[in-house]
């Protein structure tokens, strides 16, 4: 039963046992392994909460993969951390938000992994010029796949917003309403930031 709870714990609160320069430095590790998994599956983190699988067709190059990364956590980290200047006047250091938002991004690799299955990646084309009875033709015969793909990638991302509202929560001290409002906010915020920085840069 205790071994159950360590799990548990490890796998929703690590940050009880992991913070500072140990987080921060075990979250970039977990960044570099997104983006070469990214690079190598096709497997797109363009944005604070956003996977998207690309056409497999489609090359793109490692510098953006990084960039995804970079992008988020640097949005994350620095509107999380503002906010939670303003919600409590508890001490925050950098560096433990830099950290747990870091590592709250592990559950993204297995996102990533499940982009090596060659059904994962649909290819429309060019909208614009495609035919749309083609495109609905297209869905229909991969609804199934489309259905798991959405679902077992959700299940991943929901796990990795309840890391990072855990790695907010404990950075910040901040708990209850107050933390999980600002918490949310942040998080829009974060997500909007994150991809306006993406459609200027890449």
């Amino acid at each position: 039963m205790k071994s159950n709870r360590v799990l548990i714990e490890w796998l929703f609160t690590p940050f009880k046992f992991l913070a500072g320069m140990k987080a921060l430095i075990i979250g970039l590790i977990v960044m570099v392994v997104l983006s070469v998994l990214g690079y190598l599956s096709e497997t797109h983190f363009d944005g604070a909460l956003d996977i998207h699988y690309g056409c497999s067709t489609v090359d793109s190059v490692y510098l953006t993969h990084a960039l995804y990364q970079l992008l988020a956590w640097g949005t994350m980290t620095i509107i999380f951390y503002l906010t939670a200047r303003v919600v409590t006047k508890t001490a925050i250091r950098l560096i433990d938000m830099a950290g747990t938002i870091a590592l709250s991004q592990l559950p993204l690799i297995f996102a990533a992994l499940l982009g090596f299955i060659p059904s994962f990646h649909l290819c429309f084309g060019d909208l614009d010029t495609t035919n749309i009875a083609d495109v609905m033709a297209m869905l229909q015969d991969n609804i199934v796949v489309l259905i798991v793909c959405s679902v077992v990638t959700m299940i991943f991302v929901i796990w990795s917003i309840v890391l990072k509202y855990n790695a907010y929560s404990v950075s910040a001290n901040l708990k209850g309403v107050a933390g999980g409002v600002s918490f949310t906010i942040a998080l829009i915020i974060a997500e909007i930031v994150s991809k306006i920085l993406i459609y200027i840069l890449l």
